[in-house]
């Protein structure tokens, strides 16, 4: 199917999404109120940067490791069909996706097990795009908050999130959804953003650092591995298994730090002079009115954002790769 284009917002659209995000972040005493507006916090923040993910990301909006040998889409298909692999699907199977983006992992994960998958957005422009780019047969896309999902109980067989959570306000709301939708039995598998055992709240560096990672990635308030645990106990799962995906040659972060081929169009895109080249073309674009206007601030976002997770995983106070698995007893 041929994807068609999506239309081009206005100009006081985005400017009025910029604006209200980054009132949100002007100062740590916002914290709570980031919390109480998560919903218009992250709607903001996927309006702003969806088309931007998927041109130096692709359809597939998460971290990975690598290997020697292995490309970044390999990569991003192997952490994938891994969350597939330990739910154990089969075909038929009722999958939930929370915060499934404009839907590359489901995508993936249908095709390799046959499963029915559901995946839900609070991002109504990430709908958009999802549908525009395809729904396969066997799944769906639902406009919905995962702190109140729109199912019945012991609705799905089993439930994944891949750096999802960490939008949420409060984690263990977030989980006590999934428990109620899944099955007894099945299986909650996630990787998540947070915090390390590195990460010192009594250091000022660490602090600014941090703070950078939630401004630029339309997160409330990250938390630590210890705490997200803590919270998935606290709602009634067991769980079987948690660890920071560490085995692998070549760090999640690399490729924001420009350690990919030059001669890959899709790599150069996140170096910093593919950044710088791609900021540039786009200030032009808006000055000639060819784009709208704030196209050159959500750019902006994009290169802190690679600042911020490159400085953050080089001191390791922060991963995109914390793996765990819950079970509903």
């Amino acid at each position: 199917m041929t994807e068609k284009l999506v239309i081009r917002r206005s100009n006081d659209v985005v400017q009025k999404e910029i604006s209200s995000y980054n009132e949100l972040y002007q100062d740590s005493t916002t914290v709570d109120k980031r919390k109480a507006q998560y919903k218009t916090l992250v709607k903001n923040y996927y309006s702003l940067t969806t088309d931007g993910y998927e041109y130096a990301w692709g359809k597939s909006f998460h971290c990975a490791n690598r290997f020697r040998g292995e490309t970044f889409a390999e990569s991003i298909q192997r952490h994938e069909s891994y969350l597939a692999l330990r739910m154990q699907l089969k075909s038929g199977d009722k999958v939930l996706d929370i915060g499934c983006g404009v839907g590359g992992p489901l995508r993936r994960i249908a095709y390799l097990t046959g499963a029915h998958i559901t995946g839900i957005t609070i991002s109504p422009y990430q709908i958009q795009r999802a549908r525009t780019i395809g729904v396969p047969a066997n799944c769906e896309f639902i406009e919905g908050d995962f702190m109140d999902l729109p199912f019945e109980n012991n609705s799905f067989d089993h439930v994944y999130a891949i750096e999802s959570i960490c939008h949420s306000p409060e984690k263990s709301k977030c989980f006590a959804e999934v428990f109620r939708v899944l099955k007894p039995g099945g299986s909650f598998v996630a990787y998540d953003a947070c915090l390390t055992d590195k990460y010192d709240n009594q250091n000022p560096e660490h602090i600014e650092i941090i703070h950078m990672v939630e401004a630029n990635f339309g997160l409330p308030e990250l938390q630590s591995t210890h705490q997200l645990i803590s919270d998935l106990q606290s709602v009634g799962f067991t769980v079987e298994e948690s660890r920071i995906l560490l085995e692998a040659d070549i760090s999640w972060y690399r490729r924001l730090e420009g350690g990919d081929s030059f001669f890959s169009l899709k790599h150069f895109r996140t170096t910093p002079v593919g950044r710088w080249l791609g900021h540039n073309a786009l200030w032009l674009l808006e000055k000639t009115r060819i784009v709208s206007k704030g196209s050159a601030a959500i750019s902006d976002m994009f290169q802190r954002s690679a600042k911020s997770m490159v400085r953050a995983g080089k001191r390791d106070l922060f991963t995109p790769l914390f793996f765990f698995l819950a079970r509903k007893s």
